[in-house]
């Protein structure tokens, strides 16, 4: 951060300011929109394509979200569901959208029926369509794919009758490349890989390693086995979730309730890191919320990978109207940059957690020290959110709720402990609801107010003259914005006859 930033937070150090108070200037730039490098840090370990992140909200983030989420370069956290197994699925379904080399194949015994492989396929979500075949001794015997079982008039039909037996396999190990050339010699679309017993030791898939290999799908977010990353909630003091999550592979868990500074939340993550060491499970922290360096300091020196900002700036959120809490979302970011650099534990990345309404604000975020942003409304439109959709008015809309709403508490005992109470659902131990029940309109795919998002930002970088998000704080200046400024900032003095697809009244 420069020191005209510097002086300007230390000048305004008893204002509350966010995104709609502060304003950066342009500069002489060398750098178009396309020309800008808009990837980021998540976590400590963890890099994104695009500095965006869908809420852990259960109108917001569930397996759908979070597979379009990786595929657009960001990360989906999936909300912390009642039902462990649920949430796990989730996790499973994120990372079987597709894989590099597949560890683990999902195999049926040649004796089964085709009744069985659908309800296989359904419990993964139709995320793939072959299935490796063994027999009773677990040695490959067949490779059963959509093509061949479409014809089967009978669901009691025996695996083996549809199979291709004796398919093409590689005995040893392959690496990405090598798969892909092989795969691409012998034109066939699955290679299967056995040891010298014939026991299947792993699978390629020919979609997944070309997209790789040829760079198809750049902006996809994949962990080292080329599989989408995915986040979970865990909130705290919830080890058994937290094991079977780890088991799942999962990216990052989110140590997140909404006073994320209570000494449950650091106790918890440092029994997470003693409890599941990094040398053997592969997986970065993120805490929060917080809203101040004190705070910010404390889950740093903890062990947290990230920290997540921000205490009632969602727009379903009236955490500050019902309690009286937090600090407006500008300087909480800016404050909890400067607790990350007290704690001497490196460049800790911030998350800056709601009150994101335009593209415009990302830049802010940015430049006032967070590394990505998490957002619930703008996304909770998509098709790929698991609200409700309905009709109003001729107008569709998907129902969007916060987490401390009364409806979320009552349905959802892990709801119920991220905004304080004792976690047993149905009862109302917890009286202050801190969220609202609502609706946002239906916007179509989630790719929709990404690529506004990303847009935005690209602009913005542009009127900088910043080629990356770190130089941002370099190269701008903030200006404090009076009532006035702020109208003007809008559109006014006309009338509006049509609005615009990243701007609505």
């Amino acid at each position: 951060m420069n020191e005209w930033n510097k002086t300007f937070f230390k000048k305004h150090k008893f204002d509350a300011l966010t995104y709609d108070d502060v304003t950066f200037k342009t500069s002489f730039s060398q750098v178009l929109p396309h020309q800008t490098d808009i990837s980021t840090r998540l976590s400590r370990n963890i890099r994104l394509k695009i500095p965006i992140v869908s809420a852990d909200m259960d109108t917001v983030t569930e397996y759908r979200t979070a597979i379009r989420m990786a595929m657009e370069g960001g990360i989906g956290f999936l909300w912390k569901c009642p039902d462990i197994s649920l949430q796990v699925d989730w996790v499973d379904r994120t990372k079987h959208a597709m894989n590099a080399k597949i560890e683990k194949p999902i195999t049926i015994n040649q004796n089964q029926n085709l009744g069985d492989v659908n309800k296989l396929i359904e419990k993964y979500g139709f995320t793939f369509s072959s299935l490796v075949v063994v027999n009773d001794s677990d040695n490959v015997v067949g490779l059963l794919t959509k093509d061949k079982t479409q014809f089967a008039d009978n669901l009691e039909s025996k695996v083996s009758d549809f199979m291709l037996k004796d398919p093409k396999t590689f005995q040893g190990e392959l690496d990405l490349k090598g798969a892909y050339d092989f795969m691409k010699t012998n034109q066939i679309p699955k290679l299967i890989l056995v040891d010298r017993s014939n026991k299947l030791t792993g699978m390629y898939t020919w979609k997944d390693v070309r997209e790789i290999v040829e760079g198809i799908t750049p902006m996809y977010n994949r962990d080292s086995k080329g599989r989408l990353i995915v986040g979970a909630n865990v909130g705290v003091d919830d080890m058994d979730r937290v094991a079977r999550l780890l088991d799942r592979e999962c990216d990052v868990l989110l140590v997140g309730v909404a006073h994320g500074c209570h000494e449950h939340v650091p106790d918890t993550v440092r029994r997470i890191l003693k409890e599941f060491p990094k040398d053997r499970y592969n997986y970065d922290i993120v805490a929060g919320n917080v809203c101040d360096s004190d705070e910010a300091k404390i889950l740093c020196e903890a062990g947290a990978d990230a920290i997540k900002v921000g205490v009632g700036p969602g727009s379903i959120c009236t955490t500050r109207i019902q309690t009286g809490a937090g600090i407006p979302q500008i300087t909480a970011i800016y404050k909890s940059h400067l607790g990350v650099l007290a704690a001497g534990k490196g460049d800790i990345p911030l998350i800056a957690d709601g009150g994101i309404k335009y593209s415009g604000d990302l830049p802010k975020a940015f430049i006032a020290g967070a590394s990505s942003v998490m957002i619930g409304s703008l996304l909770a439109g998509t098709e790929e959110s698991p609200g409700e959709r309905f009709t109003y008015q001729g107008q569709e809309y998907v129902r969007y709720r916060g987490m401390g709403s009364e409806g979320a508490m009552l349905d959802s005992k892990g709801s119920k402990e991220r905004y304080g109470g004792r976690g047993d659902a149905k009862t109302s131990d917890k009286t202050v609801p801190e969220g609202m029940e609502a609706a946002v309109p239906f916007v179509g795919t989630l790719s929709k107010p990404i690529s506004n998002l990303v847009g935005g930002l690209r602009q913005g970088m542009g009127y900088i003259g910043a080629k990356t998000i770190r130089e941002m704080q370099d190269r701008t200046n903030f200006y404090r914005v009076t009532p006035a400024g702020q109208k003007e900032s809008h559109p006014h003095d006309v009338m509006i006859t049509k609005d615009a697809i990243n701007y609505r009244r």
